[in-house]
């Protein structure tokens, strides 16, 4: 079956009432008939209905969705992308243990792991994306993490490579796959453990969502996510779960139009005054492109370019007056976004010391021609800014 026919499966259908859409249930209390179901009530909490905070028809809904769109076994929810990346951590990672994250990785994800961590004991420490990571690998090294492409810096990582490496080691794989949603990269069938979706961005795909997933291959993995969900009081919205189902069944036409766009946007960017580089794993010249087409079905709507560093200090010239692109820390959803960085800050490795600013374009589902001319009237200003301080 392909995967937009899927994407539109009724997720709710064994429920009571059978419509199109799955509706969301609101409630705390789950009630029982008889106290022998009272007290087995615990029985219930992989599959059925304990508890409102552990679960509900829209979340079973969701996480059945969600298991079929990653190719995984099960799904747990988290009320984030981060707290899915989180509750990640807190399953596999144990005082003593250590885990390896990739310098590319998203910023409050690499924080935690390098920070956080450590108060429980755990060690974390942080790999160049295209390390050979056979040799950081020691006997306390539990996890994992790959991010591809990373974020705001767009660099690809050999996963098959890492997961293989990983695994001699006695190592799991947490992949936050994000970008490319799970219609162009299914990080499981690469030998993925754990597989991270931020459900706030394409899937749910109009910016009203905060959630997360996590998608494995097998029971007794999903078993100790639900169990760990539980201890750190994990609970997912009814509305938010009944929004995410019904972003699904438009996710394959709403990326599909978004990715082509943001393609031929990062294109003709390429050919640009004042764009020393623009950094989109789909491009030809991406050093990271090889990657991309031997591991991914498709591309994600996100991409970044690098400005001259000589009209840095013009950046609010451009960003602030656009029309249709807004400043905004996220992307997926219907709107164009721009999300400026200083790459010197965000990596410690040498080769960012002296790449300019950099621009994050997370694109919506606007007309080409409008956001092409948008950035166009953007850039003018940016190197109008430029003449009139040298002036």
């Amino acid at each position: 079956m392909k995967a937009e026919t899927e994407l539109l499966k009724n997720w709710g259908d064994d429920l009571p009432f059978r419509a199109l859409t799955v509706p969301p249930h609101r409630g705390s209390t789950v009630l029982f008939d008889t106290v022998a179901e009272f007290f087995d009530r615990h029985r219930q909490f992989y599959d059925g209905y304990s508890y409102g905070l552990y679960s509900h028809p829209a979340a079973r809904a969701l996480e059945k969705a969600m298991a079929a769109l990653e190719g995984g076994a099960r799904a747990v929810l988290a009320p984030s992308g981060m707290a899915a990346i989180t509750l990640v951590n807190l399953t596999v990672l144990s005082s003593g243990d250590e885990v390896l994250i990739p310098k590319s990785a998203y910023g409050p994800s690499r924080q935690a792991a390098l920070h956080l961590l450590g108060q429980l004991g755990i060690a974390a420490r942080d790999y160049a994306p295209d390390a050979d990571i056979s040799n950081l690998l020691s006997p306390r090294t539990r996890l994992v993490w790959v991010e591809a492409p990373g974020s705001f810096g767009m660099e690809m990582q050999d996963v098959p490579a890492i997961v293989a490496a990983a695994h001699r080691a006695g190592a799991a794989v947490a992949s936050d796959g994000t970008w490319a949603s799970p219609l162009g990269f299914r990080a499981l069938s690469h030998g993925v453990d754990f597989a991270v979706q931020a459900l706030s961005k394409y899937i749910s795909g109009h910016s009203d969502v905060l959630m997360g997933s996590v998608a494995v291959a097998d029971e007794a993995r999903f078993r100790a996510l639900k169990d760990r969900s539980r201890t750190l009081g994990y609970g997912v919205s009814p509305d938010d779960c009944a929004l995410t189902l019904r972003g699904l069944g438009t996710l394959a036409v709403r990326l599909d139009r978004q990715a082509a766009t943001a393609l031929a946007l990062a294109e003709w960017l390429s050919t640009q005054t004042g764009v020393t580089r623009v950094l989109h794993p789909a491009l030809p010249g991406d050093p990271g492109h090889a990657l991309w087409a031997r591991d991914f079905t498709g591309a994600g709507a996100v991409f970044s370019m690098l400005l001259d560093p000589g009209y840095a200090a013009n950046l609010p010239a451009f960003l602030e007056n656009c029309d249709i692109f807004r400043i905004g820390a996220s992307w997926g959803g219907l709107h164009s976004l721009l999300a400026p960085a200083d790459m010197s800050v965000l990596r410690d490795t040498h080769q960012w010391a002296d790449a300019g600013r950099l621009v994050r374009i997370g694109v919506g589902l606007e007309a080409l021609e409008d956001l092409q001319r948008d950035l166009e009237r953007g850039l003018g200003r940016y190197r109008g800014a430029a003449r009139d301080a040298a002036e």
